[in-house]
């Protein structure tokens, strides 16, 4: 069914997905002109799109017209679109951002849409490659945030997981990811925990994070992922 034709103006908040791609497209050219050097149908204009999810048209012309230059994650979080991210959940975004970093990994300057789990979406990628295999997702609603952690070979780090604080254990033992009815459309991850077998999808949750859950969670990504060399 394709997307019914909505008449864009300066206040239209942009939705992924909500309204065709060719007529944002079409209504920048309008506004910026010529000048207006983002290619045109392709994952250029998507990737510059999703970065303004919740902005007004009016206010990605003025970022575009006159940019602020590349923001890191504090200063986008202070963008009038994150206002309802209470201030305790952008500071523990501001901290994983930084662990991440000790590990490789950034944002790539975008908080995107979270599609169809939340609002916003903040996705890292190992720095330094081209396909930015996916480390972690930070989920951001209106009212909490969660983090997915992509982990593989659970078997190898069996020992540290067992003997884990239990928000860590609950993410690999718990009934979140279990493996159920999409059996026959993903490859579950298979391990065993205190002598359970478990068959888990991909990525692994972990809700309501904090800063005072913060050094459990770069603890265990140490185990999974080691620190890039200074």
């Amino acid at each position: 069914m394709s997307k019914s034709k909505k008449l864009l103006m300066g206040d239209t908040v942009v939705v992924w997905n909500e309204i065709p791609m060719s007529d944002y497209r079409d209504y920048f050219k309008q506004a910026i002109g010529e000048d207006f050097t983002v290619k045109a149908g392709d994952m250029e204009f998507q990737t510059w799109l999703l970065a303004q999810t919740s902005k007004t048209l009016g206010e990605a012309v003025e970022e575009y017209l006159n940019p602020s230059g590349s923001k890191n994650v504090e200063e986008l979080l202070q963008e009038k679109r994150f206002d309802a991210v209470s201030p305790s959940d952008k500071l523990f975004i501001t901290s994983f951002d930084k662990a991440m970093s000790e590990f490789g990994y950034d944002f790539g300057g975008i908080i995107g849409s979270g599609y169809s789990w939340s609002k916003f979406m903040i996705i890292y990628g190992k720095t330094g490659t081209k396909s930015r295999p996916c480390a972690a997702r930070i989920y951001i609603s209106e009212n909490e945030i969660a983090l997915r952690l992509f982990l593989n070979k659970i078997d190898a780090r069996r020992q540290y997981i067992e003997a884990a604080p239990h928000h860590i254990k609950e993410a690999f033992t718990g009934p979140y990811s279990d493996c159920r009815q999409c059996k026959t459309k993903c490859t579950p991850k298979e391990y065993t925990i205190d002598g359970r077998l478990m068959q888990k999808c991909d990525p692994f949750w972990f809700d309501k994070p904090s800063m005072e859950k913060l050094p459990d969670y770069v603890n265990l990504l140490s185990e999974f992922f080691p620190k890039k060399n200074h």
